[in-house]
């Protein structure tokens, strides 16, 4: 699920709540669905709304029913990551996810480089005052 910032975009308290928190309160709030619906193996919430700059060091809010992400993306973005297995039996059915979400900030890089592209992702960015822009939908 994508979240577009209206789950934990409410009054106090739940606007400082940390990662942990929200993970456990999720957990919380899904675990019970999913028991009742056991063709489903759980879900992910997720929110990469949010710019920040300078970016967030990585937290993970490894809980006993869910796992929370917490993750700068190239340039300005964050993007939070709750995974929420249905209980599960062994930790290898969500370690999946779990390494996608934990290297997700360094992906990009990482497919530039086995394209031969040098530079990162700061090297598909141009200078955005050295050519003109013509295009209505441009915002700078």
């Amino acid at each position: 699920m994508e979240d577009h910032g209206g789950l934990f975009h409410l009054p106090m308290p739940f606007a400082d709540m940390t990662l942990a928190a929200k993970t456990d309160a999720l957990a919380d709030l899904l675990g019970p669905l999913l028991a009742d619906h056991v063709h489903v193996a759980g879900t992910v919430v997720s929110n990469a709304a949010r710019r920040r700059l300078p970016l967030p060091k990585d937290e993970d809010a490894l809980r006993p029913a869910a796992q929370g992400f917490l993750r700068g993306l190239p340039l300005d973005r964050v993007r939070e990551t709750i995974v929420i297995p249905r209980r599960i039996l062994l930790p290898e059915q969500t370690s999946v996810i779990t390494r996608m979400c934990d290297t997700e900030a360094a992906s990009l890089d990482w497919a530039l480089a086995q394209l031969g592209i040098p530079g990162s992702v700061m090297s598909l960015i141009t200078d955005s005052s050295a050519s003109s822009r013509t295009s209505p939908l441009w915002t700078p």
